[in-house]
């Protein structure tokens, strides 16, 4: 087995998980969880309080006068245009980028099987799994897959909605240094909740050295179960530094 090419590096994405019931969930129904930006573990990521609008005056108005433009009779317009000022329109949108942004789901993925750090925040120190996609075998759930930027400190975003090159898609894809040992990789959806996969876009599962033979088995039998294609792996407790060991199952 030539292990960095079959473990790492494109087209192989890895999503660690730990030994729960939603990880049992996910396998058995074939689904990633895209959570919302409240349920991630860093309180920078995705903070809509980095989030700006534009005071651009002449942006502004445009874009106030998209919106009169956008009602479908004069009434209404009539009505927005009496209530509302290009500044108005500026404070309403920036009391709404947070209920707008919670709406996004966001789920993670690692570069690389031999991250240790992984294992252990997000595997139960080892004793979850971590599952492997072929990112090419499902280009509709994978699309427009990202890696994150790391940076020193979290950047102000300033939104301009008449900009196509800043959108507030950019809050999501920027975490700082601390992080950068995770190497990760977003996908960002509209909505949060489950998404699902095609099956042979999985095509490893491998369990760790940790796990509990009774999680081992059950999880070796759903994918064996439901995932035909599917290789299984228990991982082999690490004797060496920098080095996995896998059996298959």
């Amino acid at each position: 087995m030539r292990f960095e090419k079959e473990f790492s590096g494109f087209p192989y994405v890895f999503r660690f998980r730990s030994p729960s019931k939603w990880t049992i969930s996910e396998l058995e129904e074939g689904y990633v969880y895209f959570a919302n930006r409240n349920e991630l573990n860093d309180p920078h990521d995705s903070n809509p309080k980095l989030v700006q609008f534009t005071k651009n005056t002449t942006d502004l108005k445009k874009f106030y006068e998209f919106i009169g433009s956008s009602f479908p009779d004069e009434e209404s317009k009539e009505d927005f245009l009496k209530n509302y000022t290009p500044e108005k329109l500026r404070d309403f949108m920036t009391e709404k980028i947070e209920f707008y942004v919670l709406h996004f789901g966001v789920v993670c993925f690692s570069m690389h099987l031999k991250n240790f750090p992984l294992w252990a925040n997000y595997a139960e120190n080892s004793s979850g799994l971590c599952l492997q996609f072929n990112v090419e075998k499902d280009k509709n759930l994978f699309n427009n897959l990202r890696p994150i930027e790391y940076i020193p400190e979290p950047n102000q975003i300033i939104y301009n909605p008449n900009s196509e090159k800043k959108t507030l898609a950019e809050l999501f894809f920027q975490k700082t240094s601390d992080w950068g040992f995770e190497k990760e990789l977003r996908l960002l959806k509209i909505h949060n909740g489950r998404h699902f996969f095609k099956k042979e876009a999985l095509e490893k599962v491998i369990l760790g050295y940790k796990s509990k033979p009774e999680f081992v088995e059950k999880v070796r039998k759903i994918v064996h179960e439901k995932y035909p294609e599917t290789q299984v792996f228990l991982m082999k407790e690490p004797t060496e530094f920098d080095k996995i060991s896998l059996s298959p199952l």
